[in-house]
């Protein structure tokens, strides 16, 4: 039996990896990847897709088919079964995985720094507002005063 943390582990692993595919609101994870996270994404996806080519697994290569057709859940829950096995079997496969979709997690969380006037500087994390000091004068990013 599998462990459910491991299962929920394996279930974001492919959503990351599928994002573009799924129409869903699994599929908004899709407009916060850019850049560097949709290069590591596909990665990602060539990862699962070639081990299980190379097993030549048809059930799990029919439910990656449909993903990529369909863009549904129920196939990716299916794959998302095939890939909890594959990785208890293989915890170095397991490893890789996991630490790709970290790295896809931790781009996606990388802080950005706004300078202004030279001086000021603000880091913001998750759409979070922020408070900019300089000598005489505070601004606040994030809330919206033209209202």
């Amino acid at each position: 039996m599998t462990d459910p943390i491991v299962t929920v582990a394996t279930a974001e692993i492919l959503k990351l990896a599928f994002n573009e595919f799924i129409k869903t609101s699994a599929g908004e994870t899709a407009k916060k990847l850019t850049g560097e996270a949709l290069t590591k994404a596909s990665e990602l996806r060539q990862k699962v897709v070639s081990w299980f080519n190379k097993k030549q697994d048809l059930k799990a290569e029919n439910a990656i088919a449909a993903i990529q057709e369909q863009g549904s859940l129920e196939p990716l829950n299916k794959l998302t079964t095939y890939l909890d096995n594959e990785m208890e079997t293989d915890p170095i496969f397991a490893q890789d995985l996991r630490k790709l979709a970290q790295q896809i997690i931790n781009i996606q969380n990388t802080n950005q720094e706004q300078v202004q006037f030279g001086e000021m500087k603000q880091l913001n994390r998750d759409n979070s507002k922020g408070t900019q000091i300089q000598a005489k004068r505070i601004d606040r990013i994030g809330d919206d005063y033209t209202k």
